[in-house]
């Protein structure tokens, strides 16, 4: 019993540390296989000490307590890869057209603008119509800064392994 429960802490702190990472990140920081995790996963959810939120066909981890519903929500957006890079460049700037997004395919400027739809919709960003040009701009940076800055090698580790599996 006590090698379950030294496997279901290890799980839970790599959620704590990482907080919106998905399953196999998970399987590989813990090392533990495919049946061990779901089932630490399970319980650890039943207990109520972590939520899972669904990212398109990931889903995303989170610990209950040490993050509130406002810093799960941020991170949320951050670890998705289109909301993400949408945050980003606002942080890199003042304000930025919305257009300026919208690029690529047909299928892909349908996500960019719903990602954007739902960012304002979560209070993450807020719009504006200047001149007939809808203007983006992040309701709250420095949230978000706090946010990265805290988790700092959660996306660092996130980033690294994003570019690791690109070149496989």
């Amino acid at each position: 019993m006590k090698e379950r429960n030294s496997l279901r802490d290890t799980i839970f702190q790599v959620i704590a540390d990482n907080p919106g990472i998905h399953f196999r990140e998970i399987q590989r920081k813990s090392g533990s296989a495919v049946g061990q995790l779901e089932y630490h996963i399970y319980q650890l959810e039943k207990q109520e000490k972590i939520s899972i939120k669904q990212d398109g066909k990931l889903k995303r981890y989170f610990v209950v307590t040490g993050t509130g519903f406002s810093e799960r929500k941020l991170i949320y957006y951050l670890r998705n890869g289109i909301t993400r890079e949408i945050v980003y460049d606002l942080l890199s700037g003042d304000s930025i057209l919305a257009d300026r997004f919208v690029k690529g395919r047909r299928a892909k400027q349908a996500k960019i603008r719903e990602a954007i739809a739902e960012l304002i919709h979560e209070g993450i960003i807020e719009s504006r119509v200047d001149h007939g040009n809808q203007i983006l701009f992040l309701r709250d940076p420095a949230a978000i800064k706090a946010i990265l800055n805290r988790f700092r090698e959660s996306f660092l580790d996130s980033l690294t392994s994003n570019v690791l599996s690109l070149l496989d």
